[in-house]
């Protein structure tokens, strides 16, 4: 019985010494810009503020990864982060390197609410306002640069590949 629950232990601690470093992972691999999708920004009266580069975070992974430990990123990118459905949002800056804007967006692509300038590395929750089905993540300052309100239309087309 004793051999029995030594083999199990080991076993265990095997098991468990064997699992991935997430947070290493992540920090190791090239993080350059993608652009996956092009994204406008429209008031409204229905003129364009802006048209952006987008990179999607559309898996659980890239959800979680979303811009950790990106080193920089210019007025024209942004990140997208697409849920399956709308609920109060909360991020935070854990591990992220640039200062954002955060952008909640309805289910009908309306700007629900937004946290303006984001400090790197804050682990303080930024909430929307009310339920939001994605978020878009902008270099610091754009939000009011573009005069970006609530109730704007943000809409997108994903490129094709």
């Amino acid at each position: 019985m004793r051999s029995i629950f030594l083999v199990s232990l080991a076993i265990g601690y095997l098991l468990c010494s064997c699992k991935p470093n997430h947070k290493e992972e992540m920090k190791s691999r090239d993080w350059s810009f993608e652009n996956e999708a092009s994204l406008y920004l429209i008031n409204q009266s229905q003129d364009t503020l802006k048209q952006l580069q987008i990179k999607l975070a559309d898996t659980d992974y890239s959800i979680q990864l979303g811009m950790m430990y990106r080193e920089e990123l210019t007025e024209d990118q942004g990140m997208l982060f697409v849920f399956e459905e709308a609920t109060p949002r909360f991020f935070y800056m854990k591990n992220t390197e640039v200062p954002l804007d955060i952008i909640y967006i309805t289910t009908d692509k309306r700007v629900d609410s937004y946290s303006l300038d984001a400090q790197p590395k804050d682990e303080t929750l930024l909430e929307s306002k009310g339920a939001s089905q994605y978020v878009l993540e902008v270099k610091a300052g754009m939000a009011n640069k573009w005069g970006l309100k609530e109730n704007d239309l943000i809409d997108w087309k994903i490129l094709n590949k």
